[in-house]
């Protein structure tokens, strides 16, 4: 259906069947294959592991393969606190600042730092 009303799409999201030459015929039999194979043998076989270790310093992962990536910590409740505070801070004084250029009348301003919860 897709493949005969826009082509263009069919072939973007079926680049990689295209690739191998495989359609619809040729799923249903690799399915069907794949099916008979386990139902020959049901036992299952874990494959060899890699040997890949990974080492970790901060955000940064490094592979043994040299593969590198980046993954954030997670922020601690003192540290996500004192983030709000900073961010409650800036914009105080930033509408200071606003306020003292306008020169309006002062209003009452909430603490820079957040309650205890």
């Amino acid at each position: 259906m897709l493949q005969e009303e826009d082509p263009t799409k069919y072939e973007a999201h079926f680049a990689k069947f295209i690739e191998n030459d495989i359609d619809a015929e040729k799923l249903e039999d690799m399915y069907t294959e794949a099916h008979s194979k386990i139902r020959e043998d049901p036992d299952f076989e874990p494959k060899d592991k890699k040997g890949i270790t990974h080492e970790r310093t901060d955000e940064n992962i490094k592979s043994s393969d040299g593969t590198e990536h980046v993954r954030f910590t997670k922020l601690t409740l003192e540290q996500r606190r004192a983030k709000v505070a900073a961010k409650i801070a800036a914009a105080q004084a930033k509408l200071m600042e606003e306020d003292e250029a306008a020169g309006s009348v002062e209003r009452p301003m909430a603490p820079a730092t957040p309650r205890a919860w």
